[in-house]
């Protein structure tokens, strides 16, 4: 190494140790003039406290007892209400739940009624529904008045913390503002109702028997049991219907089919509703429009009078010959109901072709004897069918023959009926 690199290199290590020695000197000064600032505050803080008028030390340590009981209070307070508030998270899917059950049961039970208890199905739903809407929405409302307790709770800590953490004066100036926010979180109280309101339990039974009817033969049957989460002091009960009874002719039909065909039947001992009638075509060919008309009292009374007769059905069907079965024309929703002992006609007619409506020809009874015009062709422990009459026209109500005795060749669908 030359004299010159020597002389640079011994210069810049000296510049390097100049350099550590400014930046310490410089540390040096901030921590005095950070040790300078800290004494000015104190000696500020000396100076006002000095101006300050002396407190009573008793006093001052009374009032921290006080507001450290109170403090604690309010930290019970809070968390008792958070709890509850988080105990409507546990209530509300049971309740949902608890719902859920009671339509699915409702489901069960009015399965067996067919499309006339649809609509009270659908109301007993929906009043489940409402019912358990409004307990929910009541647990809503109180959930929202415990998050304000816990919120005012949680305002009136933070006051009362603040407190216990200043100064003595501070402590003793705030004082009644902070008391006036403890007293005001105290006395905020709000009860969890997760039970069924009084009004509810005394309207329910009313609603209830407003809605469900007697459909046939009828019993009672819980939708739920007294130990149910549901609820325990109310037993909530619906009238359920029978399965259908169906009453088949005992005599097939032998091809003999025509526009349309006219027979009564009575009801024996206890008033039916007629829901279905199953009647087959001559040729099983369609889809065709089918119309059932109906009248209280025997057919032969009321043939000619067309305008008594009432629609009771209609259908686009393509209906199978006897062989194959037959098919199904769904009267009304309300059926057609028959007081006990009550004869009813039906007249069932096809204006698409003249091979739409099944009947038997001439039926024999059981010894081979010709059933006379009006006599009885089928039976069952409650309903009666009597013979009728082919109609021989696209027109309903024209060209009725009677010149041959003529029966029924299907199968009549009903249910017992409750008139009470």
């Amino acid at each position: 190494m030359s004299d010159v690199e020597t002389a640079l290199l011994a210069e810049l290590q000296a510049s390097k140790q100049r350099a550590e020695e400014l930046a310490a000197l410089l540390e040096s000064e901030r921590r005095r003039a950070a040790e300078a600032e800290q004494q000015l505050r104190v000696k500020e803080a000396r100076i006002v406290e000095l101006d300050r008028p002396s407190v009573d030390p008793i006093a001052v340590q009374q009032y921290r007892a006080s507001l450290a009981k109170d403090l604690s209070a309010l930290r019970q307070h809070s968390q008792r209400y958070s709890n509850a508030s988080s105990a409507v998270d546990v209530v509300t899917p049971g309740i949902e739940a608890n719902a859920a059950t009671v339509r699915s049961k409702i489901a069960t039970h009015f399965g067996y009624v067919r499309r006339q208890l649809l609509d009270r199905e659908e109301k007993l739903t929906a009043l489940v529904e409402s019912l358990s809407e409004e307990r929910l929405r009541a647990l809503r409302v109180q959930r929202g008045q415990m998050d304000a307790i816990v919120t005012e709770c949680e305002a009136a800590i933070f006051a009362a913390q603040g407190a216990l953490d200043g100064d003595d004066f501070s402590l003793v100036t705030d004082r009644d503002a902070v008391s006036d926010k403890v007293g005001a979180a105290l006395g905020k109280n709000t009860k969890l109702d997760a039970e069924w309101s009084d009004k509810i339990q005394a309207e329910l039974p009313g609603a209830l028997e407003e809605i469900i009817e007697s459909h046939g033969r009828v019993s009672t049957v819980a939708i739920d049991s007294a130990s149910s989460e549901w609820h325990h002091d109310l037993s909530v009960v619906s009238r359920i219907a029978e399965p259908p009874r169906l009453l088949a002719a005992k005599r097939p039909s032998q091809g003999n089919s025509d526009f349309g065909f006219m027979f009564d039947v009575q009801a024996v001992g206890s008033a039916i509703c007629v829901r279905k009638l199953h009647v087959s075509s001559g040729v099983g060919d369609g889809p065709w429009n089918y119309t059932v008309y109906t009248i209280a009292g025997p057919w032969v009374k009321h043939k000619a009078a067309k305008k008594k007769w009432a629609i009771c059905g209609k259908a686009c069907e393509q209906l199978p010959k006897a062989s194959d079965g037959g098919g199904t024309i769904p009267l009304s929703e309300e059926g057609v109901h028959i007081a006990a002992g009550q004869r009813q006609s039906f007249y069932i007619h096809c204006k698409d072709h003249m091979t739409a409506v099944s009947f038997v020809n001439r039926p024999v009874s059981e010894d081979g004897s010709l059933i006379p015009q009006g006599g009885l062709v089928d039976e069952d422990t409650h309903l009666k069918v009597f013979t009728g009459a082919k109609t021989c026209s696209e027109d309903a109500f024209e060209y009725l023959t009677n010149d041959a005795v003529r029966a029924f060749a299907g199968k009549i669908e009903y249910v017992l009926w409750c008139e009470s």
